[in-house]
């Protein structure tokens, strides 16, 4: 059975495991390791700083089974307080590293100054980032992941919004959740697919599952 509960700093270290042991299946951030891809220092820096802020700030859900973490969400409203304790999100130590990388440096610099995708609506709820363990594919962890989220978005009657560099997670989530295309990005070459929910979502359509050979990035 699959437990699904919000993430705490003490489970930083698992999430990071998690996210970064699929950091190749992400078109975006194999971009930005690069040559460096097979790096598991460099995956798990990228993982943790990706994470990090918002586990700290309470916006990350696991999903687990028999105890063990086996899917992460990491989820923004538009108007979430990320720094509740004043703690950064990020800083210069952060980066220390990979300054003296060339190649992730500039990659990594390009993707931080880049535009920021476009928003569907303002009140939009984002799904940054979803990953889940290969052996927990092809059944409901991350339907219950998402799940979490679309009744946050039909209390407040907002929609949510998700950006995808794989095709068939974005086919996932228009035949399971109903979500549509709001817009195509190329960034460097990949394509980044924009989708959104109806306002509110409408369920997820139960009798469909993830497949077992998607990719299991947002």
């Amino acid at each position: 059975m699959t437990e699904v509960g919000i993430l705490i700093r003490a489970d930083l270290s698992s999430v990071v495991e998690l996210l970064s042991a699929s950091v190749d299946e992400i078109p975006l951030y194999s971009w930005v390791l690069g040559e460096h891809l097979s790096d598991r220092e460099l995956r798990a820096w990228l993982a943790e700083i990706l994470v990090r802020p918002y586990l700290n700030a309470g916006y990350v859900l696991g999903a687990r089974e028999s105890g063990r973490l086996v899917g992460a969400l990491v989820w923004q409203p538009h108007d979430a307080d990320l720094t509740p304790d004043g703690t950064p999100l990020l800083t210069p130590d952060d980066f220390v590293r990979v300054a003296r990388i060339p190649g992730v440096r500039e990659r990594l610099a390009a993707w931080l100054t880049s535009p920021q995708l476009p928003v569907p609506v303002p009140d939009a709820v984002n799904l940054r980032i979803a990953v889940v363990a290969p052996e927990a594919r092809g059944g409901d962890t991350l339907v219950e992941l998402v799940r979490r989220v679309e009744r946050f978005c039909a209390e407040t009657c907002r929609p949510y919004y998700a950006w995808t560099g794989s095709p068939r997670l974005r086919e996932w989530f228009c035949s399971v959740w109903n979500a549509t295309d709001f817009a195509t990005v190329d960034f460097h070459g990949i394509a980044l697919y924009g989708i959104e929910s109806e306002r509110p979502p409408r369920p997820a359509r139960v009798e469909l599952r993830q497949s077992r050979s998607s990719s299991p990035i947002v």
